[in-house]
């Protein structure tokens, strides 16, 4: 998928045009794409971290400010995709909607602010998507693959057969109702950040175990016919971390592969970094300082159950995976 091009406003009229639009547990992203023989090329994009589960941890609904700041980021979504003419479009909101209590009373809100209509979609579709985005990053020199995408509400991970020149196809999947921004949350209640982490980490690992089982998955086919692939937020800014970048860089970062010892030394060194010293990194400050720590904690969880060398960074997920599925 090709890289976003300055935003403009005069459109030729056999352009054809596609929009994908990914409404988060934290953050708020859109793609506008025009159709090429070669596959989506990206016109148009916009991101913004809303934190629109802030309260869905402890209080199981989404905020009065939360729905203020998704509905922000939305409005200029709306105003972005009414300068295009779309031929397809799909709006997607994942599980901060599934969960939320007063999760119709956003939706109305949402439509009645900027006219969008978005569809809540399933664990299973959200993971469908998170595959379709990071498929071509995807290489037949295994049968298998394990994909993991972390999201700010849940973490989907996805056990796949690959086939030469078609989609990988799903065999088994998991999804957890942890997030780096519910994480995040109730780690503000526990009096050891520390001690919270690594029981999280555990769980996800406890998970991981069930889905070998599931799946039947042998630790020996594991070591040597299987590659692992992230597609969430944790694995790319460990990457940034370790390339030691100045600011993020998304194409120096997608596709690049992680050695076990690399994914050690920049997980310790996340872990000796203080808050302050977080939120002034450049490639974590205030966006994702505070709900870092909590991916990287669901990350060693699945990593303790398949230590797969190397790990793959996709910078891609639910967006890119709308943008294929509707070229097709």
């Amino acid at each position: 998928m090709k890289e976003p091009v300055l935003h403009h406003r005069d459109h030729d009229k056999s352009q054809d045009f596609i929009a994908a639009l990914d409404l988060g547990t934290n953050t708020c992203r859109l793609l506008i794409a025009e159709k090429t023989i070669q596959g989506p090329q990206v016109v148009d994009s916009f991101v913004r971290v809303v934190r629109l589960g802030d309260e869905l941890a402890t209080k199981k609904h989404i905020s009065k400010e939360a729905m203020g700041r998704a509905l922000s980021a939305l409005k200029i979504c709306a105003q972005r995709l009414e300068e295009y003419p779309l031929s397809k479009k799909r709006y997607v909101t994942t599980a901060v909607c599934r969960e939320a209590s007063n999760r119709e009373e956003f939706l109305d809100l949402i439509r009645f602010n900027t006219g969008l209509e978005l569809e809540v979609i399933s664990t299973a579709e959200e993971a469908r998507l998170a595959i379709m985005g990071c498929a071509d990053l995807l290489d037949n020199s295994t049968r298998y693959a394990i994909a993991f995408d972390i999201g700010g509400g849940s973490t989907e991970v996805m056990w796949m057969e690959l086939f030469p020149h078609k989609l990988p196809e799903i065999i088994q999947w998991t999804s957890l109702p942890l997030g780096v921004l519910t994480v995040a949350e109730t780690l503000k209640q526990e009096t050891s950040s520390f001690k919270f982490l690594q029981k999280v980490r555990k769980a996800v690992a406890e998970e991981m175990k069930v889905l070998c089982d599931k799946a039947y998955i042998h630790p020996q086919l594991k070591k040597n016919n299987v590659q692992l692939i992230g597609t969430s937020g944790t694995v790319t800014t460990l990457a940034a971390l370790h390339m030691n970048l100045e600011r993020y860089d998304r194409t120096q970062v997608n596709g690049l592969h992680l050695q076990p010892d690399v994914i050690k030394r920049t997980i310790a060194s996340l872990y000796a970094m203080t808050p302050e010293k977080q939120l002034l990194h450049p490639c974590i400050g205030p966006m994702r300082a505070g709900l870092v720590m909590g991916g990287v904690a669901i990350f060693e969880g699945i990593y303790d159950v398949f230590p797969i060398n190397p790990v793959r960074v996709a910078d891609r997920g639910v967006r890119e995976g709308i943008l294929v599925d509707l070229m097709q």
